[in-house]
């Protein structure tokens, strides 16, 4: 059993819900696993998501137990693969009780549990797994108490800060009804919400303009709460402790933004009518929010979109997921990346489910070596396409469209690697072979199979 040492005390974080009260997370305690070189917290959380140990758990009562059987199909190794298990996979839920995942011997997985729908109960199991080639893995899952429960230190983070109520943190707002980064900047730290994980950062234009931007980051710290913050208000200059705001987004779709292809004719998102976010998740494993546009006008049509973004530890690439209704008119969702500074399209992954396109150009805003890839299902994939240099609407952009239809949902990542984190991206070849496996893992994703544990109960 790992030893427990080295406590250390970690700062709060407050959230403003804007119809509600202050909610302030209470000081906490870290803990470091001899063993694994893992940092974890203390905490009575009252977020909506319950972190799981990852050390062993030294005293639990008998309870309802699962086995579980986790799979690598494909033909490399996955490593923090992220594993999703949804509440309606087991037959019975003991009340009150949080699921923790060990394997046969005892050690558990970091995973955290999630409640997206806001109703007390966890949804949804996040976990990790490192699986070589081919591999299969035994594991249980068990149903714990949550009071006094440890959590990871955090590897995914969001930040969403109101600059005009003293940098307090929201977990909802309504978007800002115009397209002026100088009042955007006056209101939002970072002109709206960011996210990251270990590996890099986005932020979105919290304004009519919704473009997506790139934090380049040099080490796998949090960094966001602080960025752009009153003690830090550059972020557009190299910063040797984290790094830099390394895009020029303009007009662009920027780092994976969405707009809609009606009639031949292209409109960016969130350009009109009454935008929303609201934090869903802020995990350390995984952290999710949400997008909502009412009332978005295009020519003769009248939407509602919902764009859901995640990010999850050990990955260069957050996800979108887009769906829309008011409509059984014929359209195509578009992304794209920036091509302000990059000279064409590449492709990798042709020949799996999920194709990539990117660019790889000494493209970010410091002159250094940035790439930015969209891995698409193929299923949904449509063509490729440039917007137009110059005009009123999008521009400079390599678009991508994909299939969509009223009540469905589409599904795209969107990567970013920048040559300050790592070696690897001093190449276009680096990059490309780095997505090549990426469609790889994303075709042949780790699977999942729970049962009822015939296992007999272990008493700790």
């Amino acid at each position: 059993m790992p030893l427990l040492e080295n406590p250390v005390t970690s700062k709060f974080k407050t959230h403003k819900n804007p119809d509600s009260s202050i909610v302030a997370f209470p000081v906490s305690l870290f803990w470091k696993s001899a063993e694994s070189g893992f940092f974890f917290k203390f905490s009575k959380m009252r977020r909506i998501t319950f972190i799981l140990l990852a050390v062993i758990i030294t005293s639990c009562s008998k309870t309802t137990e699962y086995s579980l059987t986790l799979k690598n199909p494909a033909t490399i190794d996955q490593m923090d693969a992220g594993i999703i298990l949804t509440a309606d996979m087991f037959s019975k839920l003991p009340d009150g009780k949080i699921p923790v995942i060990e394997d046969p011997d005892g050690n558990l997985f970091p995973s955290q549990a999630d409640d997206l729908d806001g109703d007390g109960k966890w949804d949804e199991i996040f976990l990790l797994a490192n699986l070589e080639a081919g591999a299969e893995k035994k594991a249980f899952v068990r149903f714990l108490d949550p009071e006094g429960y440890p959590d990871l230190k955090a590897r995914t983070n969001i930040r969403f800060a109101n600059k005009k109520d003293g940098y307090i943190e929201v977990s909802e707002a309504t978007r800002e009804t115009h397209a002026d980064n100088l009042i955007t900047q006056e209101i939002w730290q970072m002109e709206g919400i960011a996210w990251e994980n270990d590996y890099i950062a986005f932020r979105n234009y919290f304004d009519q303009r919704n473009g997506m931007d790139i934090f380049g980051k040099v080490t796998t710290n949090m960094v966001l709460d602080h960025v752009g913050d009153a003690e830090n208000p550059e972020y557009h200059a190299y910063n040797p402790d984290w790094g830099v705001d390394v895009l020029k987004v303009g007009n662009s779709l920027g780092a994976g933004g969405i707009a809609m292809l009606y009639n031949d004719s292209l409109y960016r998102i969130g350009d009109n009518g009454e935008g929303l976010c609201k934090v869903i998740v802020d995990g350390p494993l995984r952290s999710i929010f949400r997008f909502t546009f009412n009332n978005w006008k295009m020519a003769d049509q009248e939407l509602t979109v919902i764009h859901d973004v995640t990010i999850t530890a050990g990955t260069h690439y957050y996800s979108s997921k887009v769906s829309y209704t008011g409509s059984e008119a014929p359209m195509k969702l578009v992304t794209g990346i920036v091509n302000k500074k990059s000279h064409e399209l590449l492709e990798a992954g042709q020949a799996t489910d999920y194709p990539a396109f990117y660019t790889f150009d000494l493209q970010a805003e410091d002159t250094t070596l940035l790439g930015m890839g969209l891995l698409i299902p193929k299923s949904e994939f449509i063509e490729t396409f440039p917007a137009p240099k110059e005009g009123s609407g999008i521009t400079e952009t390599y678009c991508v469209s994909l299939n969509i239809q009223e009540n469905t949902s589409v599904d795209f990542r969107f990567y970013a690697v920048w040559e300050r984190e790592d070696d690897r991206w001093k190449t276009a070849q680096g990059f490309g072979d780095f997505l090549a496996e990426e469609a790889i893992r994303a075709s042949s994703p780790v699977t999942a199979e729970v049962a009822l544990s015939k296992r007999k109960q272990r008493i700790y």
